[in-house]
């Protein structure tokens, strides 16, 4: 019987060269799926309705934030303003931004009223300004800074070319 060692160096993500340092946040940075992004996003359409003095029943987010054609964000829900309407809002079409979206207003008597200044100065500039916050969600986790708070938390170990190793 013959038995070998090797002997394998492996390299915090600090000790890397730049070139290994992009390879490795790439790679990582590929399978992300934002765990946290739906969650957060509805924190922030729920912050942006009540600093407008609205109230809500559970809130959809829905969101495509690729830097794609029909992307942007869109929520489906219940709303309601202090005056006792209810605004209930629905996805439409196959995208998901501010524009793709049925909006229903009720006043107290359950009598049908019109949407268009909700949709113009609550619901469309909530959806932007949520939109914009998620995209800057995306690119601070996909930096490099929170790749090496990421690395550091949870003692990643790589190989010099940038290949993440399991210990």
């Amino acid at each position: 019987m013959k038995e070998i060692t090797k002997t394998i160096k492996v390299y915090d993500f600090q000790e890397l060269s730049q070139e290994a340092k992009d390879k490795a946040r790439e790679s990582f940075n590929q399978d992300e799926d934002y765990p946290f992004l739906q969650d957060d996003l509805r924190e922030y359409i729920h912050e942006e309705l009540t600093e407008r003095g609205y109230t809500h029943d559970e809130l959809t987010p829905m969101y495509s934030l690729s830097y794609c054609q029909g992307d942007g964000l869109m929520f489906e829900g219940v709303v309601y303003d202090k005056e006792g309407n209810s605004y209930e809002i629905k996805q439409s079409g196959h995208y998901y931004h501010e524009r793709s979206t049925e909006i229903t207003a009720m006043d107290k008597e359950e009598e049908s009223i019109e949407t268009e200044d909700f949709e113009e100065n609550v619901y469309v500039p909530i959806c932007k300004k949520v939109r914009d916050k998620g995209y800057e969600y995306i690119e601070y986790i996909q930096s490099e800074e929170s790749f090496v708070e990421t690395c550091e938390a949870n003692e990643y170990n790589f190989l010099s070319n940038g290949t993440m190793v399991n210990e």
